[in-house]
């Protein structure tokens, strides 16, 4: 078990003066069996009361709204937590077994794991360490050449891109091996941002693993939210009106 301080902050700034913003926030850490939060709060500016919900995949929602003109959200969480690798979540939903918008793999992503499968039998953690380990050596990490958008088929083609991408590469394999397996959005030493890894279904618990380091998960990591993919675990989505703008994001996140 390790304790953590750890602090988030996101800073969204817009080109143009923008109204009427509904927005949802999935950066509050939940409480779960190997994660204890000890203390945690949330700071937004500009002001704006907020309603507390929890969505489908027990993820805490943040939601708000602003109707004034305004070009900029701002918001930041900290606050310490317990996390215990070892004692392990069994919250298990079949819809992890399928693929997903970001996970759908192509015919190039689909014969590369025909070419794959039979090449190595072992457990489901075994099979799971095999396809990490051929994503480290063919994928290359990299930034700056996939974005939010961009698909594990895309990523594939590209053999480059960052977390996330190694994160729905990974998953969509495991779908296709019959593993069910889940994205993962939080926060970890290994990075100064957000950070994704994947867990995978033992049969009985929940296993993580971060491909894009190809290392198993352990008390360094603290979950922020939990999903099919990245579409459920974006930390911040919203609704508004103006003129087009641009969205600039500046994130920055510490644990310690």
């Amino acid at each position: 078990m390790k304790r953590m301080n750890f602090y988030f902050s996101t800073k969204l700034t817009f080109d143009d003066y923008v109204h009427d913003h509904s927005f949802a926030l999935r950066i509050m850490p939940p409480e779960s069996t190997s994660q204890h939060i000890l203390s945690c709060s949330l700071n937004i500016s500009p002001y704006v009361p907020t309603q507390q919900t929890v969505d489908a995949f027990g993820n805490n929602v943040t939601a708000g709204y602003l109707r004034d003109d305004h070009r900029y959200l701002d918001f930041e969480i900290k606050g310490t937590a317990e996390v215990d690798s070892v004692k392990h979540r069994t919250d298990y939903m079949p819809c992890y077994l399928y693929q997903s918008e970001y996970t759908a793999p192509d015919d190039e992503l689909r014969k590369f794991y025909a070419e794959l499968k039979d090449r190595y039998i072992g457990s489901v953690s075994d099979r799971v360490a095999f396809f990490s380990d051929i994503l480290s050596d063919i994928i290359d990490y990299k930034k700056g050449v996939t974005d939010i958008s961009t698909t594990a088929a895309q990523a594939f083609e590209l053999k480059a891109g960052v977390c996330q991408d190694f994160s729905h590469i990974l998953i969509s394999l495991l779908r296709m091996d019959g593993i069910a397996a889940r994205y993962i959005a939080g926060l970890a030493f290994c990075d100064g941002e957000t950070h994704s890894w994947v867990e995978y279904w033992t049969g009985d618990h929940w296993e993580g693993i971060d491909p894009a380091n190809n290392c198993a998960v352990n008390d360094d990591y603290l979950v922020i939210s939990q999903g099919r993919d990245f579409r459920d675990c974006a930390i911040d989505r919203g609704v508004m009106f103006g003129k087009y703008t641009k969205q600039l994001q500046l994130v920055r996140s510490v644990l310690s």
